[in-house]
C-alpha cells in the first residue's frame, strides 16, 4: 500500500510539473516565404510546389545548421505563376523562428509542370528530375520582426525555345531569393496595355525581369541604385524602348511616367 502511495505521489508531481510548463516565451521572429513571378511571353505556366526548406543557425549554436521544413499546405499544389505580377505574391508558408541566422533557402518542387499557349498544353520536364533549387541567403533574425523571404521564379530565364515549329522547350527553373528588407519599389504603366511586354531592370551584370498585367502595370522590388530599363514588346509591330539611369531610392516607391511603345 505504501508503495502505491509513493507511486501516486510521484506521478502527481510529474503531472503537476507538466501542467506548470507555460508556453515558450523565448524571443522569436516571424518568417514569411513569398513566391513572385518574372513571367515570360507564355499565356500561362503552371508549376507544382511542395514547400521550402530553410538552412538556419540558431544564436549560440554557431556551425550547427538546422533544416527547417515549411510546407505549402493547400492540397492543390499547382500554381499558375503568370498571375503573380505587379506586386501579387503567393504566400508559400510562414513560421516563427528562434533568433539566429538564415543561411540558405531551398524551393522544393513537385514533378508536374506545364506551359499553356492558347488551347495547347506543353509539358515541362525538370532537368535530370531535379526538384530542389537552392539559393544562399544571409538573414539575421531579430526579436519581434516579420521577415519576407521572396523567391523570384524567373520564367524568362527558366524556359528556352529549342525549336519553333513544332514548339519544343527546354526547362531549367531559375530562382532568385532575397529579403524585402532594404528593397524599394519601382513601378509604371506601359501602353498599349494589350502587349504585355517583358521588362528588364539591369544593374551592372545582373538583371531582373517581369511583365505587365492586363492594365499595363508592372512593379519591381529592387535594391537602391541606378538601373537601365529595357522594354521588349515581344511583338514585331512595335519598337523596343530603353530607359537609362533610372534611380531607385532607399525606402521610397519610384513611379515612372507613362511609357508608350512606338509602332514601326
Amino acid at each position: 500500500m505504501n508503495r502505491l502511495k509513493i507511486f501516486l505521489f510521484l506521478l502527481g508531481i510529474g503531472l503537476f510539473g507538466m501542467g506548470c510548463e507555460g508556453p515558450d516565451n523565448s524571443p522569436k521572429a516571424l518568417v514569411n516565404v513569398l513566391l513572385v513571378d518574372a513571367p515570360a511571353k507564355w499565356d500561362s505556366v503552371v508549376v507544382e510546389i511542395q514547400g521550402v526548406e530553410i538552412d538556419f543557425v540558431q544564436s549560440g549554436r554557431q556551425g550547427e545548421i538546422q533544416k527547417i521544413w515549411m510546407p505549402y499546405e493547400p492540397a492543390k499544389k499547382s500554381i499558375n505563376l503568370t498571375r503573380l505580377v505587379n506586386g501579387n505574391a503567393l504566400t508559400v508558408s510562414r513560421k516563427e523562428f528562434q533568433l539566429g541566422q538564415i543561411t540558405a533557402v531551398t524551393l522544393k518542387l513537385g514533378t508536374s509542370h506545364a506551359l499553356y499557349q492558347g488551347d495547347t498544353r506543353y509539358p515541362l520536364t525538370l532537368p535530370s528530375d531535379i526538384t530542389d533549387y537552392s539559393q544562399d541567403l544571409k538573414v539575421d533574425l531579430e526579436a519581434g520582426i516579420s521577415y519576407d523571404l521572396v523567391l523570384d521564379f524567373d520564367l524568362e530565364k527558366s524556359i528556352r525555345v529549342t525549336q519553333a515549329s513544332p514548339l519544343k522547350l527546354a526547362y531549367n527553373p531559375t530562382i532568385q531569393a532575397y529579403t524585402s528588407i532594404g528593397r524599394s519599389e519601382l513601378n509604371g504603366i506601359v501602353f498599349p496595355t494589350e502587349l504585355k511586354p517583358a521588362i528588364y531592370a539591369i544593374s551592372e551584370n545582373d538583371s531582373l525581369s517581369t511583365h505587365t498585367n492586363s492594365g499595363g502595370a508592372f512593379l519591381f522590388k529592387l535594391s537602391p541604385g541606378r538601373y537601365t530599363l529595357y522594354i521588349d514588346p515581344k511583338d514585331n509591330r512595335f519598337v523596343a524602348d530603353t530607359l537609362i539611369n533610372v534611380e531607385v531610392k532607399s525606402d521610397q516607391r519610384t513611379t515612372l511616367d507613362r511609357i508608350t511603345l512606338s509602332r514601326r
